[in-house]
């Protein structure tokens, strides 16, 4: 017998059970329809630059090591130590930083972590630096670092699966030929392994006294494989102490009537 699927069987599809470990913003974790970012998946934060990527990341490391998780930041920028808010707290001497030269540095350093020590925050900062150490001459700059970024997907994503580890993966976004279009630097990798992807966006500078004192950062759920995608949620980013959090209720609203506009 053939019957039409009724609409609310997939209008009102609920979260997939999943183990996660929260954002540290109740805003974000509600965003996410689970709670927080999934254990055993990768999840890929994205975003111009000076969007709020690495303060997201940030915050739930410290909220993580906070409650006795081991969080661990691969930083191939090296810029971390330059990120950090200004009173970060003391959960921020237990985040093991490492340092790596090269990304396949990177790759063997995570991987040797995840199959070693029992890890529940890894974060991979970020798919920009990830260029291969011997780059072929005939092979563009962008297609090297997407080709490098699959082949650390491809050897990262069993082990954070069978490690039960949260996985976060910083990448820088761009705007594409399409009008409106806007794609994340990790190329189609990423995209593919990630089962949660948030897109950070920045949006207007607000002042205090007449000097900027932060931004608001739209963050947007662009794909979702627990829960419905397309949530969205306003958090405003201190200029002054380097911290990201929940814009409250009517100054939310406020920036949604200026985005529509």
């Amino acid at each position: 017998m053939i019957r039409n699927i009724p609409e609310d069987t997939y209008r009102r599809r609920p979260a997939t059970p999943v183990a996660v470990i929260g954002s540290g913003i109740p805003a974000v974790d509600r965003m996410t329809g689970i709670g927080g970012y999934p254990r055993g998946r990768v999840t890929e934060l994205f975003g111009t630059a000076s969007s709020g990527k690495s303060a997201l990341a940030l915050t739930c490391c410290l909220t993580a090591a906070a409650q006795g998780f081991t969080a661990v930041w691969i930083d191939l920028e090296h810029t971390l130590v330059a990120k950090l808010p200004l009173n970060p707290g003391p959960s921020v001497h237990d985040i093991l930083l490492l340092e790596p030269q090269t990304s396949e540095d990177a790759v063997d350093m995570a991987a040797i972590l995840l199959e070693r020590v029992p890890i529940d925050l890894l974060v991979m900062d970020s798919a920009l630096a990830m260029q291969p150490s011997h780059q072929s001459q005939n092979l563009p700059s962008n297609m090297a670092r997407a080709e490098m970024v699959g082949r650390a997907l491809r050897k990262l994503t069993v082990l954070v699966a069978h490690s039960n580890c949260v996985m976060l993966f910083l990448s820088r976004s761009y705007l594409m030929a399409v009008p409106d279009s806007v794609a994340s630097i990790g190329g189609h990798a990423l995209r593919s392994f990630a089962s949660l992807r948030l897109r950070a966006t920045q949006q207007q500078v607000l002042t205090e006294e007449g000097e900027a004192a932060g931004f608001a950062v739209q963050l947007r759920v662009v794909k979702n494989k627990l829960a419905p995608p397309e949530r969205e949620t306003v958090l405003y980013y201190s200029l002054t102490d380097g911290i990201l959090t929940e814009v409250p209720s009517h100054e939310r609203q406020e920036l949604n009537k200026e985005a529509r506009l």
